[in-house]
């Protein structure tokens, strides 16, 4: 299990579109992500609802915590997703 704290980097905030990049990270490193937000809030990554519902726009921190064997890749592309949205 590896934890981090990361901040949306991303002008455009956690969106549909980036959420949904974190989705198909996590599920094809088959990964558990939970984003958690200063409120303690929680979102599992297999929801884009709960994701969305944390509303993370640009500079709002938070805890990842990923679970899996491929959480160290998992995180690197997630901290992707955080920075600039993945290209998206």
């Amino acid at each position: 299990m590896i934890t981090k704290h990361l901040t949306i980097r991303n002008p455009e905030g956690l969106h549909i579109r980036a959420a949904a990049r974190i989705r198909r990270i996590s599920l094809q490193q088959r990964c558990a992500v939970v984003l958690q937000n200063e409120s303690g809030e929680k979102a599992g990554t297999e929801s884009l609802i709960e994701m969305l519902s944390l509303g993370a726009v640009s500079g709002t921190p938070l805890h990842v915590t990923i679970m899996g064997d491929n959480a160290k890749s998992t995180l690197v592309m997630i901290e992707e997703v955080f920075e600039n949205g993945a290209g998206i």
